[in-house]
């Protein structure tokens, strides 16, 4: 069995010079930050499945109809709220509509694959911490921060392809692998 998940990866330089620092800031607050080279927007996990589940869902995915499209990475935020934060994450504000058809597009044919709905709606948005303990100083710390880049631009990028990922758990953390490539039109 693999535990897996599809996605769209975030690879331009630009947007992940401005990721890098925000992690860097992050982590300062004791923070368990995202690894730069894992961030990816994530349109649907899909947990443990067979190797002969994933080849039905390679098939799944060619049918996927979407063109290239942009995205802009805009505002930071946490979940569920700034008085209880468990995770940090960049909004996405154009392209954000895109994202959303393609997810359900996902969402459909994995359907048709015998996997479950997702209950709630896709909330396009990176993650680049979670929390679990915070000391009051560095929280107030990460609210403040999170105040200050609610409207900051980390810059847009263009969405080329879909991917299917493995997922390893270690001990030192995921490690993601990448098992098949979808190019948008």
């Amino acid at each position: 069995m693999v535990r897996t998940f599809i996605c769209v990866e975030i690879n331009d330089p630009i947007i992940l010079n401005s990721l890098e620092a925000q992690i860097f800031i992050l982590s300062k607050l004791g923070i368990r930050t995202s690894k730069l080279k894992q961030i990816h927007l994530t349109l649907k996990f899909l947990g443990e499945i067979s190797d002969v589940q994933i080849e039905k869902i390679k098939n799944q995915l060619q049918k996927i109809n979407s063109p290239q499209f942009n995205i802009q990475l805009k505002g930071m935020g946490c979940f569920p709220s700034l008085n209880y934060m468990r995770v940090v994450w960049i909004g996405i504000s154009e392209g954000a509509e895109r994202l959303k058809k393609l997810s359900a597009q996902i969402e459909d044919l994995m359907y048709e694959e015998g996997f479950l709905r997702e209950k709630r709606g896709f909330s396009p948005h990176l993650t680049l911490a979670r929390i679990s303990k915070l000391s009051p100083p560095n929280k107030l710390n990460l609210q403040e921060h999170i105040k200050q880049n609610q409207e900051t631009s980390f810059g847009t990028q263009i969405i080329t392809e879909v991917i299917l990922k493995k997922s390893d758990l270690t001990p030192q953390g995921a490690i993601y692998t990448d098992i098949h490539k979808i190019i948008l039109k």
